[in-house]
């Protein structure tokens, strides 16, 4: 609407807003009609989305009764369960299986340490302690070496030039005796360093040169992958640049032996001294500037370093003193292999941890009671039948002249392994052996609980109440949609109650429009051919035989197993289950059931109910989302919601128009005001004029 200067009645005093209001009603008419039309097919949107959620909801469940699993439910039974149970799986064969005998069950091996490892019992060694604090505490003292264990995690870069490959800084001068431990992605790898090796899926190759070391994968490693690196230096350093808000430097392990500590700053050596609280002091010259705790290995400088020595490069090399142990096992991936590196600074704890937490699936534990250690490997069964290390599941370290860590002072030297065994049994007349008492033979998986020579049956049935349960799900889905469906096709249209108008809620209660509206909406989808027709194609797919070679002609169809339409012929043609005869026709034949709902073929005859009824549902689905479209879709992307753009437009046109036809009136009414007002005052002028003479 334009903004034009409006005289309104002055000078006539007539109502002119209230005339001009009254002309536009009438003008309004086809523009409310207009915006009736469009809340209608917004309406029908809504409705058609409600009842296609319905349709897509049904179809998930046909979906689901393709699957074999929801006709193929199996049960077992057991003739003693304290000796055996069991479970099938859905493709598991019916009938019964005899274990004969038991003779010995699966174990796990076990190594349990040949004496307690404390000196004294009223002493006990503390697992929360670091291991260097309390080295006197153990019956065989810890042979430490001296470098330092690195613990690290490198995240990989994606490297162009080669993928394949990871190069990182190494935090020390590498002790080549000790092989670095490399984990990535949950898995451990074998770590060699001659390049002529063709490395395997477990290997990774590593070089070093200049300070760096290089691992190379035989696959290409994604940037942002983490890989955890542990690794022993002679020497451990550390390099920083002082900057003028530096306050502290963390060292990357503790319990520095601080005769091998070494530190300068610029062109400045630091010298040390014994200080409060275990401490040592730092110097350079006769200023000290800060304090080094060899126990935590953090350096703490003093206030005003950072503004003296700013810039300058610091260098520190250091030593801990650390221990070392081998672990072998064989396990079902073959003989895996484990070297632990534990620094003074570690506790009995950490070391339990890193052997619990390695890929040797082994568990460590140690009891207060006894003061002593066992190892058990998580695995049950025999892995290790050859000769190799006497057959031992469980290998620690025999070479006598190197001290071992695990061998020597957790005092595993002459511990004997026990367990390691496999489950030996007579399955229907066969002698034979399992790694675990638990095993799975033709989709029954079988758990042995005991030894025993009196025979065990395990008996595989139909499991008829999960199978009837999942058939009865389908009916109570295919009934709520039929139910939804009719509803609408037989909803009461009001053709008298059209969409209220602005003006016309004003004038109405929220329970008046609310009743109102609730009418104006009813019926909108009434007799709609598209879901007339969608009712019509299922209840025939659904009353039709399934002529299928593979059925027995006893359950070719729906009625056959006991589901029928109700007796009210109004409901639409819901279902209706004869709970025996169903579960009968289960038990007797349950693959006829099956292939009554999921036979496939290359005509719909033969096809079973779920396959017709789940292209029948997609094609309706299919047709109302061109019609109605979804929640995701734009408006010109369907039929209703382009006809809503339409009417958008021609609502848009109408509003310019009125404004235009309004702005008219009052321009024709400004003008008679503006006449009437000149009227007005020539005839004041006049007769002031005659009553003056």
């Amino acid at each position: 609407m334009t903004s034009i200067q409006r005289i309104t009645g002055l000078a006539s005093g007539m109502d002119i807003d209230s005339i001009v209001e009254k002309m536009m009603t009438v003008a309004k008419q086809p523009l409310v009609k207009l915006q009736q039309q469009k809340q209608i097919l917004e309406w029908q949107e809504e409705d058609y989305r409600t009842l296609n959620q319905k349709y897509f909801d049904f179809r998930s469940t046909l979906s689901n009764m393709k699957l074999t699993s929801k006709y193929r439910a199996r049960t077992t039974t057991s003739s003693n369960e304290s000796y055996v149970t069991a479970t099938a799986a859905n493709n598991a064969s019916l009938g019964s299986t005899t274990i004969q005998s038991v003779t010995q069950l699966a174990t796990a091996a076990t190594r349990v340490a040949e004496a307690p490892i404390s000196t004294d019992s009223s002493n006990k060694v503390d697992l929360n302690q670091s291991l260097w604090k309390q080295s006197g505490n153990f019956s065989r003292s810890i042979e430490w070496s001296q470098g330092g264990v690195i613990s690290d995690t490198i995240t990989a870069k994606g490297d162009s030039t080669d993928p394949t490959s990871v190069t990182f800084d190494l935090k020390g001068t590498l002790n080549s005796n000790m092989p670095m431990n490399v984990k990535m992605n949950g898995k451990t790898y074998e770590v060699v360093t001659d390049p002529s090796v063709t490395l395997s899926d477990n290997q990774v190759l590593l070089t070093t040169a200049g300070g760096q070391a290089t691992l190379k994968f035989n696959s290409n490693i994604s940037a942002g992958t983490s890989i955890s690196v542990e690794y022993v230096v002679d020497k451990a350093t550390k390099s920083a640049t002082v900057s003028s808000d530096t306050k502290s430097i963390q060292l990357d392990f503790g319990d520095i032996i601080t005769d091998s500590f070494t530190m300068t700053v610029g062109n400045n050596n630091v010298s040390l001294s014994q200080g409060t609280d275990g401490n040592m002091n730092l110097f350079i010259g006769s200023t000290q500037i800060g304090t080094l705790n060899p126990e935590t290995g953090k350096i703490d400088f003093n206030s005003d370093f950072g503004s003296i020595y700013s810039g300058s490069a610091i260098q520190i090399s250091y030593q801990q003193n650390y221990t070392s142990f081998n672990l072998k096992t064989y396990t079902s991936s073959g003989l895996v292999n484990g070297n632990f590196y534990i620094g003074a600074d570690k506790t009995l704890n950490d070391v339990i941890s890193k052997v619990n937490n390695s890929n040797l699936g082994l568990t460590m534990y140690y009891d207060e009671y006894k003061d002593m250690f066992t190892l058990t490997r998580k695995e049950t069964g025999n892995f290790n039948s050859s000769s190799s290390v006497d057959g031992k599941e469980i290998i620690i370290s025999s070479d006598t002249d190197t001290y071992d860590f695990l061998r020597d002072t957790l005092k595993f030297s002459g511990s004997t392994e026990h367990g390691g065994t496999n489950a030996v049994f007579n399955i229907n007349g066969l002698d034979t052996e399992r790694t675990s008492n638990t095993f799975t033979i033709s989709g029954v998986t079988y758990t042995l609980k005991s030894e025993f020579d009196s025979p065990v049956t395990i008996s595989v049935s139909n499991d008829v109440d999960t199978i009837y349960n999942n058939i009865k799900n389908f009916v109570d889905q295919y009934n709520s949609l039929i139910d939804a469906v009719q509803s609408k096709l037989n909803e009461d249209r009001y053709p008298d109650y059209a969409p209220l108008t602005d003006d016309q809620r004003k004038e109405l209660t929220d329970t008046q429009q609310d009743q109102w509206d609730k009418k104006a909406r009813s019926g909108l989808l009434r007799n709609d051919m598209t879901l007339k027709s969608s009712l019509s194609n299922m209840r025939s797919l659904i009353y039709s035989k399934v002529n299928n070679a593979n059925i027995s002609s006893e359950y070719n169809q729906l009625s056959s197993i006991g589901i029928t339409t109700t007796s009210d012929w109004l409901e639409g043609g819901k279902l209706e289950i004869n709970e025996d005869k169903l579960k009968a026709a289960i038990q007797n034949d349950p693959d006829s059931v099956e292939l009554l709902f999921r036979a496939t073929g290359s005509t719909t005859s033969e096809k079973g109910i779920v396959q017709r009824l789940y292209d029948s549902v997609n094609n309706t689905y299919n047709t109302i989302v061109d019609k109605a479209g979804k929640s995701t879709y734009v408006n010109t992307q369907f039929t209703i919601g382009k006809n809503i753009n339409d009417l958008t437009d021609k609502i848009r046109d109408m509003n310019d128009k009125l404004g235009k036809l309004e702005d008219r009136y009052y321009a024709q009414f400004t003008a008679m005001e503006q006449a009437i007002q000149k009227y007005n005052s020539q005839y004041t002028y006049l007769s002031s004029f005659f009553s003056n003479s």
